[in-house]
């Protein structure tokens, strides 16, 4: 069975990227948000096992967000959040990791930073094929 992922990017052009990469692990895209909040009303409805979230957004940004994605985590604590940022800043990168981010990824997005995710889900999701 495939991961279900649900990607949060306000750039369709992101989404198609990311959709790209998850598709190519095995990972079924069940939704896309183009904001934070829409991704939190999906994530509650859907209930995915992975979800990528950008941290610049319309309305509300991804850092605010991960306060929403703290209550979803109490129904599913092991619910990965990969946060994907052109925000280079490592005080950035720190605090989405410290809220409980799998991993902080920046663009531009690359075969070798998708492969370092991949890594990563491997070790929470064996069942993933390998690439």
């Amino acid at each position: 069975m495939a991961l279900k992922a649900l990607i949060a990017d306000d750039s369709a052009f992101m989404r198609d990227i990311i959709r790209h990469y998850l598709e190519f692990f095995g990972c079924e895209v069940i939704a896309e948000a183009e904001n934070a909040l829409q991704a939190v009303r999906l994530c509650r409805a859907l209930r995915p096992d992975l979800v990528t979230l950008d941290v610049v957004m319309p309305q509300v940004d991804g850092i605010d967000a991960l306060a929403a994605f703290r209550e979803i985590r109490k129904d599913n604590p092991n619910l990965p959040i990969i946060v994907i940022s052109a925000m280079p800043f490592d005080h950035t990168r720190q605090t989405f990791l410290a809220e409980g981010a799998l991993d902080y990824i920046v663009k531009p997005l690359t075969p070798n930073t998708f492969k370092q995710v991949y890594r990563k889900l491997k070790q929470l999701f064996p069942e993933l094929h390998d690439v």
